[in-house]
């Protein structure tokens, strides 16, 4: 395993980390499915226990993953014995009378960061992020000063904010508070590449790549036939159109790779060719998939030369530079 610096923080962390989204399960809100399906615990612990044995030490969670439940595994897992291991976790996702809204309020943060901590079983998040605000919010709200004033207490270390849209980056960077921007970035999504990522670059934000693997898609396991599960929220994220588009392309991909004959190794390897990008963080539903993902790192970037070419690739093609379907 390698490591990179988190940009401002510091901090080192391998550059394959581990998505903890998926060992939540199951996870319903407002009457839409936000989950994976179910994950048994065991399987869920051994993934965490190998990903640990192969240096993995960075591990991204949301309060709203499973209802909490990945914070739990996560605190069942590591709590009292975090040391040498960096947990992210994140905020703002709540429903309410039925709905899905967000919350930013100081009021809501600190509750619920509290709630956190005693999930995780420990005494600090190492990085705390805003999950998923809109532009309006990032350049107006005054998280800043709720964030500061709990790293001032000593519940976070740093902070920063996880975003959808290239336009959300770019609020990020240039109000200039916190530490991290997470963003999707793959070898199927690269709208974050003009002018997100190099300002990241230059402002010395960490960039977390969330999706490297697209859900799953470019592994090359799923065909445009698939249908997922209407427990798995690509029910709704990936519907058949959607998959329909995206098969053939990952077949397209497949020669830009030579035939790589592990695609999702491959695509981890995209993810962290670029010089943004601090960590890539894979789910990991068992011990098996980590093996896979961790590898990626130890094979190290892809050539130059490839991936310019899948960016290139990626320009000529207009519905991926619309794509943004996914969370």
């Amino acid at each position: 395993m390698h490591y990179r610096t988190l940009g401002k923080t510091g901090a080192k962390v391998s550059e394959i980390s581990f998505g903890a989204w998926a060992i939540g399960g199951a996870s319903e809100a407002a009457g839409t499915q936000w989950g994976w399906g179910e994950t048994p615990e065991r399987d869920a612990l051994a993934a965490l226990a190998r990903a640990r044995e192969l240096g993995v030490n960075c591990f991204d969670t949301a309060d709203v993953y499973g209802n909490g439940r990945s914070e739990e595994v996560l605190g069942k897992a590591f709590g009292g014995k975090w040391e040498g291991i960096l947990v992210a976790s994140k905020v703002g996702n709540v429903v309410r009378n039925g709905a899905g809204v967000k919350d930013w309020s100081r009021q809501h943060i600190t509750w619920s960061c509290e709630q956190s901590l005693k999930r995780l079983r420990k005494d600090v998040i190492d990085l705390y992020q805003l999950h998923n605000p809109v532009e309006h919010d990032i350049r107006n709200g005054d998280w800043p000063e709720t964030l500061d004033r709990l790293a001032e207490e000593g519940k976070i270390r740093w902070y920063g904010v996880s975003v959808f849209l290239p336009e959300e980056g770019m609020a990020v960077l240039e109000r200039g508070a916190g530490h991290t921007i997470q963003l999707a970035y793959n070898a199927l999504r690269q709208e974050m590449t003009p002018r997100v990522l190099p300002l990241a670059l230059k402002k010395n934000f960490g960039i977390i790549a969330r999706v490297p693997l697209y859900y799953g898609v470019l592994t090359g396991k799923y065909s445009a036939e698939t249908k997922f599960s209407t427990d798995d929220h690509r029910s709704h994220t990936l519907p058949p159109a959607t998959m329909r588009e995206l098969a053939p392309r990952v077949q397209q991909l497949r020669k830009l790779a030579d035939n790589d004959p592990d695609m999702g190794g491959w695509a981890l390897r995209f993810a962290i060719s670029h010089d943004a990008i601090s960590t890539a963080i894979p789910g990991g539903r068992n011990a098996q998939q980590v093996e896979r993902n961790c590898a990626a790192s130890d094979k190290g970037r892809l050539p130059e030369k490839q991936v310019a070419a899948v960016h290139m690739w990626w320009q000529q093609d207009d519905y991926l530079r619309e794509l943004r379907t996914g969370l």
